[in-house]
């Protein structure tokens, strides 16, 4: 193999992995999300430690599933969900997104 197509077997794929490292453009939009919030979990913090049958959690728009001890789950990750752990005497111990 000739020097100049060595070279131009490195150089090609490390431009090309420059090219996507390149700084985005003072136009281009920036989108921030919180992920761990997506659900409105905070908004009900204070109902921690509170009996669960007291609250009605749900929402338009907006799946809700209130965890037992030992209760199963689906391992799907679904941000706008809010997931309401309670304890064996139905007291709120997490609320979450998920």
């Amino acid at each position: 193999m000739s020097r100049l197509s060595l070279a131009a077997c490195l150089i090609a794929p490390a431009a090309l992995a420059l090219a996507g490292c390149q700084s985005a453009n003072a136009k281009d939009p920036v989108v921030v999300r919180n992920d761990r919030d997506a659900c409105g979990a905070t908004a009900y913090s204070g109902r921690i430690g509170k009996d669960h049958r007291q609250y009605d959690f749900s929402a338009p728009n907006r799946p809700v599933r209130v965890l037992g001890p030992d209760s199963p789950m689906t391992m799907d990750h679904r941000l706008e969900r809010l997931n309401v752990d309670i304890d064996t005497a139905g007291k709120i111990t997490r609320i979450w997104c998920g």
